[in-house]
Formats: structure tokens, sequence, C-alpha cells
């Protein structure tokens, strides 16, 4: 049976970024505007790696597991549709805000966005419990790092910024260290230079010492 875990990583990345989103959503105070706008730029960065996760996993994680079990892929991707409503839903109605909202109207967004994060986070348990099982029960630890080799290769650099920006801090370094060493010798220099700088003001200075010191051996 295989060992590799095709969903850990992203999934961290998504429970940091859900969780920096929902945190500063409760204490924000819309009528500021320079709040407000912080609030939205995160707002962005989280739905970015959400629709991509989500078009990936679509377009080639369970597309993979169909075409070796047939029937396997769907409850995700029912699950998917539904989310996808809610999701969607949430992201335009956070790029209408101007400020001059009720605290009755904000509350009702927090509650709703609440409600869609317990949601999401019932779905990622899932995978992670069922169909990361059956991609290790159908696939060889080989064919599962071709899988996350096509996929990373595909990624415009942003966004494969991004999502190390909210990876890295929600690992542990012996599992950062793999994924950067392999990154520092594949990508151009001045890009995981520019990794390493967005990592280092996500992360507490002694992580951050520890990691380099380590990708420096």
């Amino acid at each position: 049976m295989a060992t590799i875990r095709s969903f850990a990583a992203p999934h961290k990345g998504l429970r940091n970024v859900i969780s920096k989103f929902a945190f500063r959503l409760g204490h924000t105070d819309f009528s500021n505007a320079s709040a407000l706008q912080r609030l939205k730029v995160l707002g962005e960065e989280m739905f970015t790696l959400l629709n991509d996760h989500v078009r990936t996993e679509n377009e080639h994680t369970l597309r993979c597991l169909e075409e070796r079990v047939p029937g396997a892929s769907a409850p995700d991707r029912e699950d998917h549709e539904k989310l996808d409503e809610i999701q969607n839903d949430l992201q335009r109605q956070l790029l209408t805000f101007t400020g001059r909202e009720t605290p009755e109207q904000v509350h009702v967004y927090y509650l709703n966005f609440a409600l869609f994060q317990s949601q999401y986070l019932e779905h990622t348990h899932e995978e992670e419990t069922v169909t990361e099982l059956l991609l290790q029960q159908h696939f060889t630890d080989e064919e599962l790092i071709q899988h996350r080799q096509t996929i990373m290769k595909k990624l415009e650099p942003n966004t494969l910024l991004l999502w190390l920006k909210y990876i890295i801090p929600a690992q542990r370094i012996d599992e950062s260290v793999g994924m950067l060493a392999g990154l520092k010798a594949n990508a151009p220099e001045v890009f995981f230079k520019q990794v390493m700088e967005t990592i280092k003001v996500e992360i507490a200075p002694e992580r951050y010492n520890e990691l380099a010191v380590k990708l420096a051996t």
C-alpha cells in the first residue's frame, strides 16, 4: 500500500488560510477602509487557493481515481458542486462590501462563512480518511509522486507562491524541508528567494531560522 498523502499539504494550507480569514472577519471594523481592504486581500488569496484546489482535484486527482476505480470520485464531486455554490456566493458578497454595511449584515456574513468553514473542514476530513485511502490502495508511491509533479508543473508561479505562503507555516519542519529542497533544486534562484522571503513573514523567527539552516545543509 502506498504511503504518499496527496491531500495533506494542500489541506493544511487551506485550513490555515480559512482560519486566518475567519479570525480576521470576526474582528474587522468594516467602516475602517484599510481594515476592510486587508480583509478583502486575504479573502482574494483564500478564494484563489480554494478555486485552484477544486479545479486540480476535479481535473486531475479525481479523474485519475475515477479511471482506476469507476464511481469512486462521485461523492467528492458532489460535495464540490455544493461547496462551490456557497463559496462563490461568499466571494461575490465580499467583493461588494463598501464599509457602509450594518452590524447585522456583517454578522450574517460572518455566520454564513463560519457555516461554510465547518462544511469545508468536514469535506476535507472525508477526503483524507476515505479518498486518500483509495488513492493509496490503487496507486503506487511512484504514481502518486508523478501526480504531484504533474500538478505542480501546471501551477502559475504566483499561485505556487501563494500555496507555499500558507502550506509551509502549517507543516512540520521536516515536511517543509522536503518540499522546499525539491523546489530549490529545480526552480530559478530568484523564485526560490521570493518564496523564502514570503515564508519569513508568515512564521516565527526561530522556525524560519531552523528551516533555513536545514535547507542550507
